[in-house]
């Protein structure tokens, strides 16, 4: 798996992740259809999104192209192909198993039901049917309907 995406990073030509590079363009498509209106100096206010996954949502994406600055810098480092690359550079060798003990087979290991507490207080009025089990249908003997019963 390490090797699959060393190599397939290696075929990067972009700044960001194949991913997060989708996500920025299509913010960057979307802002276009926003209007950006300054409150206060530099000041903007919706950019809920950017604070969760440090990538600019479509209003952040419009504000900072109204302000003439890059969308890159503010999209996190974690996110860059130089990044990726050095996560998956070094090969991971796998733990060893000479030295552990092999693991107990099926039939050596006995599972016991568990221990069954009687709760306190009344009992229940009905009882739990098992499944595929139906519940008794009342018939009445004097309309012949399901569901109730003389009395009721």
């Amino acid at each position: 798996m390490t090797a699959k995406r060393k190599i397939y990073a290696a075929l990067w030509d972009t700044l960001y992740c194949l991913k997060v590079q989708k996500i920025i363009e299509k913010n960057l498509q979307e802002r276009r259809s926003s209007a950006i209106r300054h409150s206060y100096g530099i000041k903007f206010e919706v950019i809920e999104s950017m604070k969760t996954y440090a990538i600019p949502c479509k209003h952040a994406c419009a504000t900072i192209d109204s302000n003439k600055e890059a969308v890159s810098q503010y999209v996190s480092a974690f996110y860059s192909t130089e990044v990726y690359r050095a996560a998956y550079e070094t090969n991971i060798q796998p733990i060893p198993t000479f030295d552990m003990p092999d693991p107990p087979q099926l039939s050596d290991v006995l599972i016991k039901p568990p221990t069954i507490k009687r709760l306190s207080g009344r009992p229940r009025k009905r009882r739990i049917h098992s499944r595929g089990e139906v519940e008794h249908a009342y018939i009445c003997s004097r309309c012949k309907q399901i569901g109730h019963n003389r009395r009721t």
